[in-house]
């Protein structure tokens, strides 16, 4: 057994497919899949199991991957230790989530980090919180930024809590609630509402306050939202800080009564080292909140 073989296995089982995982490897299907049998030969399992439609991963194969990820991570990791010793930061960064809420403006921070890191690699992945968190668990993301308390998060994952963002309602400006200085949960039940998609931590915490609520319109864009809204098709909540840096003329802004904040928290797989490039982020971003 060696590292590129347990690359390939995991090349195959996050595409489900030999086809796939050897485009994104840049080799011959027929070598990638001789590899994989050799590994399953060498193991005494089946660690695959192949179907016309699709390839699913075995249970032994599951527990194979668990291992193996750690023991690639390690091995990146080198690299990257040896880089950060001679003062050079290079490798790869993949960011989930990065809210734009109160002191964390996305692309400010990833844009003056790049600046400092051009070595490093950057991509950022924008999904809902769920999936976010999903990813990172499963080692296709180095961090995630999310509107979730740290204790809320899966046992294989761990973080700490940045800051917290008050969220308000948001209402087109003849709507009936923008004519009141604060709106109290109660009156949200009766209200059409423009949510985020199923996952986000925000759609969590309107259902929070609406435990009968009703949806009219799904939307993870905050701009679509925005919009939706602004035409009256129904009320929403959004980060405050998020309103104000927005194009917010043709909103009304309220907050609620009681005040409703929600925790902005960073993420890593938990029992694992973080690696330089993530570390160095993770440095960039608690710099960030310190000063905002």
């Amino acid at each position: 057994m060696d590292l590129r073989q347990l690359r390939y296995l995991d090349a195959v089982a996050r595409r489900r497919s030999f086809t796939q995982a050897a485009l994104d490897l840049h080799v011959a299907q027929s070598a990638l899949s001789q590899q994989v049998a050799k590994l399953e030969r060498e193991l005494g399992v089946e660690l695959l199991r192949r179907t016309t439609r699709r390839v699913e991963v075995t249970e032994a194969g599951e527990l194979v991957l668990a291992r193996g990820r750690r023991a690639m991570a390690e091995a990146d990791g080198i690299a990257a230790d040896l880089d950060a010793l001679r003062g050079l930061v290079r490798g790869r960064l993949r960011l989930g989530g990065v809210p734009p809420v109160s002191g964390l403006h996305p692309a400010g921070l990833i844009a003056e980090f790049g600046r400092a890191h051009p070595g490093i690699d950057i991509t950022v992945r924008e999904e809902v919180a769920a999936r976010l968190i999903a990813e990172l668990a499963a080692g296709d993301l180095d961090l995630v930024l999310a509107l979730i308390e740290p204790g809320a998060a899966p046992p294989t994952v761990e973080g700490r809590l940045l800051l917290r963002e008050e969220l308000v309602l948001i209402t087109a400006t003849d709507h009936p609630l923008a004519r009141r200085k604060r709106v109290p949960h109660s009156a949200l039940r009766a209200e059409p509402l423009i949510g985020y998609g199923e996952g986000s931590a925000l759609r969590a915490a309107l259902e929070g306050l609406v435990p009968d609520a009703h949806f009219v319109a799904d939307a993870n864009d905050l701009s679509t939202i925005r919009e939706l809204v602004a035409l009256g098709l129904g009320v929403g909540l959004m980060p405050a800080s998020v309103v104000s840096t927005g194009r917010a003329g043709a909103l009304a802004v309220r907050p609620l009564s009681p005040r409703v904040q929600a925790p902005v928290s960073m993420l890593w797989r938990a029992h694992e080292r973080l690696q330089p490039a993530a570390r160095a982020f993770a440095d960039h971003v608690l710099a960030a909140v310190a000063r905002a």
